[in-house]
């Protein structure tokens, strides 16, 4: 599969360890004639945004939709599962409220605890459905199930939904088994000024990688592990070095493996050689030719790595059965050196060290090959929406017109900048040249969780359709993307660490790829039907490998297990897997 990585290669921008340091000068001229123009105020003209529609005209006895000359509508609740973890905001909220007052909308949210196959099945099978749901990982079952309610009649009288969708409706039909809309992709819609690449914002990469701490780095000299074994020679040193950390002991590697986030377990092997995020394949970016490679040698020497280091003692056997809370909470400590996860998953365990101070814990992602060659693991240039990654308007809906206002209010620019900004003169000011901009205390405002939920409304944005990249007057969509706002307000560790290499922020360790024209192959593995002739092949090989690789990582004799776990892969009709990938990458090539 080395030919493999050498196509992947083929799109690649260069080793990051050679980038000079004239990114960070480019950057600069860059916000500097941003803020020239952003005074003028230009008009997004995104090449793949529809002209917009002229706004649903009230049927007789309607109530006009907030913003026009009507009274407001009548306070209506809504209310929404989300199929993972998180917490509704309280109340009194201040964004909440401004929301509330602006749409008449509450929104009453259930985040997932405990199981998700066992909350969604009962859901299903009592047909008791909120208003909403953030279908998460449980997409497939409930567009299976048939939870939602089509949506392709309603869109186009929206306009702000329709700019944010019109152009990508193939793709939010692709989904489905009746080629409907019925999930609503919450992410990746980009609005651009120009047509161009100087005109992106990118968001600090939050994918798939072996994530290390930076303190690892910086202990080391600022080095850059490129293979396997430099990776964890340097946990191994390092870990000699620091046995314990604040009192507690060091974790130098850790392999979550419970229920669908198995993927931390699962997914390493596709990116050792150069394959981006799809799930439990790779493709060939040439011939689109699909591969289950989880009994390959390149899946085999990245477990028997993982065999020799747990042996020193660089892998804690608690590992493999600790839960998705006592992963986040070893996080959380500052003791968890690395692991192969994507940012988003662990999250909410590095927010705690930011909130206390401890930006030397936090992490970065390592684009590691076999052969040393840096790939980007999930660094691609934007790809717009691509099906299946949202919400969806349940059947049991009350109302799902005024749930659709509601969601076509949240894409006035004056709303989402409520919700991802905040409140002028409270929580960002704007400054003489109309950029946005907010002071060191502000910045430590959203930089606290306690504080973000009590008073921000990033959980009323996270879950619905949002503007990303620019807004009309040239500033960006969040602070986090905002140029100005990262070079100046980073942490003074990271400014300092960037430098050492070069670098203007953690994305920048990985090299960025161009986009190959499709879904990745998890969302469709994801939305699969149940009585795809995949389906039962995917769930047994997944069966298969949550429960026999961490034996195979545990086993004294690794020749042996992973013998007896090859043998029983051989078991399984996964050719004809295969083939039924490939031929849904066919149909869903992006036109």
């Amino acid at each position: 599969m080395h030919c493999y990585l050498s196509k992947i290669n083929k799109s690649k921008k260069g080793d990051p360890l050679m980038k000079s340091k004239r990114i960070l000068t480019m950057l600069l001229v860059a916000v500097m004639i941003i803020t020239v123009f952003s005074a003028c105020g230009p008009v997004v003209t995104s090449p793949d945004t529809p002209a917009p529609t002229t706004a649903a005209k009230p049927k007789d006895g309607d109530t006009p939709a907030p913003g026009t000359d009507g009274d407001k509508l009548e306070p209506i609740t809504f209310t929404m599962f989300v199929a993972g973890p998180g917490e509704a905001p309280p109340a009194d909220n201040k964004i909440v409220q401004k929301i509330k007052e602006i749409t008449g909308v509450t929104i009453d949210y259930e985040f997932l605890v405990g199981d998700m196959e066992q909350k969604v099945g009962i859901m299903i099978a009592s047909g008791d459905y909120p208003d909403l749901i953030g279908a998460g990982q449980a997409r497939g079952r409930f567009l299976n199930a048939g939870s939602f309610a089509a949506l392709d009649d309603y869109l186009p009288n929206y306009p702000n939904l329709w700019k944010h969708y019109g152009d990508y409706m193939d793709r939010l039909r692709s989904v489905s088994n009746d080629g409907k809309v019925y999930i609503l992709d919450i992410w990746s819609r980009q609005y651009w000024l120009n047509d161009g690449e100087d005109d992106f914002y990118e968001a600090d990469y939050n994918g798939p990688a072996f994530w290390i701490q930076k303190d690892v780095l910086a202990w080391d000299g600022y080095t850059y592990p490129k293979t396997l074994d430099e990776f964890f020679d340097l946990l191994e040193r390092y870990y000699e070095a620091h046995p314990t950390i604040d009192g507690q002991p060091t974790l130098p590697f850790e392999v979550h493996s419970q229920d669908w986030r198995s993927f931390c377990l699962k997914n390493a092997p596709q990116h050792l050689i150069g394959g981006r995020n799809e799930g439990d394949v790779v493709v060939d970016p040439d011939t689109l030719e699909v591969e289950i490679y989880q009994n390959k040698w390149y899946a085999k020497d990245y477990y028997k790595k993982l065999n020799e280091v747990y042996k020193k003692g660089l892998i804690n056997p608690e590992t493999f059965t600790r839960n998705y809370d006592q992963y986040l909470n070893v996080i959380s400590n500052g003791r968890v050196l690395a692991m192969f996860d994507q940012q988003w998953n662990f999250q909410d365990g590095e927010f705690v060290l930011i909130s206390e101070g401890k930006i030397n814990r936090t992490y970065v992602p390592l684009g590691i090959s076999y052969d040393g060659t840096p790939v980007p693991y999930n660094r691609v240039r934007n790809e717009g929406i691509i099906g299946g990654n949202g919400m969806g308007i349940s059947i049991e809906c009350k109302d799902v017109e005024r749930a659709l206002q509601f969601m076509d209010t949240l894409l006035e620019e004056d709303v989402h900048r409520l919700m991802y900004w905040g409140i002028e003169g409270e929580d960002y000011y704007v400054d003489a040249n109309g950029r946005y901009r907010r002071t060191p205390e502000q910045k430590a405002n959203f930089d606290n969780p306690d504080w973000r939920l009590a008073n921000a409304g990033l959980v009323i944005g996270d879950q619905f359709p949002k503007l990303e990249g620019r807004y009309s007057n040239g500033n960006s969509t969040g602070a986090g993307t905002q140029p100005e706002e990262r070079l100046e307000n980073q942490f003074d560790y990271d400014k300092e660490f960037y430098q050492k290499y070069g670098y203007y922020t953690k994305s920048d360790f990985l090299p960025l790829m161009d986009h190959p024209g499709y879904p990745e192959v998890w969302s469709i593995f994801s939305t699969m039907e149940d009585d795809n002739i995949a389906k039962p092949i995917f769930d047994q090989i997944t069966d298969l490998q949550n429960r026999y690789l961490p034996d195979v990582i545990m086993s004294t004799d690794f020749e042996a297990a992973w013998a007896e776990y090859a043998q029983r892969y051989e078991s399984v009709d996964y050719p004809a897997l295969e083939a039924e990938i490939e031929r849904q990458i066919q149909m869903s090539l992006y036109k």
